[in-house]
């Protein structure tokens, strides 16, 4: 199931439906140009906390998927800890595949008394 979301997030790498990086996709979300951000399971917590935060205020989904590394290789760059996906065919079919695989919307190994 990771395989396959991986495999159409490059396909909407492909198509130049992404924004890469942390500045542009909390510029983008602010904007309210992003309808779902992905962040790496092994992003750092002050970034991870950041782009919570910003997702929250502008009830954009977020989901931690793979590392940064497998998300990196899947759009075809080394390395990726977040990008964000504007509204598109591409952008539901995603979020429906995390939903269905049960993709976390909490860090790994975040504890749950917050």
């Amino acid at each position: 199931m990771v395989n396959r979301i991986l495999s159409l997030l490059g396909l909407a790498r492909r198509a130049g439906k992404t924004v890469l990086g942390f500045d542009a996709t909390c510029a983008a979300v602010e904007k309210g140009r992003i309808q779902l951000v992905i962040l790496a399971g092994d992003t750092a917590g002050h970034t991870r906390k950041k782009m919570e935060r910003i997702c929250r205020r502008y009830d954009v989904p977020f989901y931690y998927l793979a590392n940064r590394e497998e998300l990196g290789r899947a759009i075809g760059k080394k390395a990726q800890v977040v990008l964000g996906l504007p509204a598109h065919g591409l952008t539901g079919l995603i979020m429906e595949e995390l939903q269905a695989a049960g993709a976390a919307q909490r860090a790994p190994g975040e504890d749950d008394k917050k």
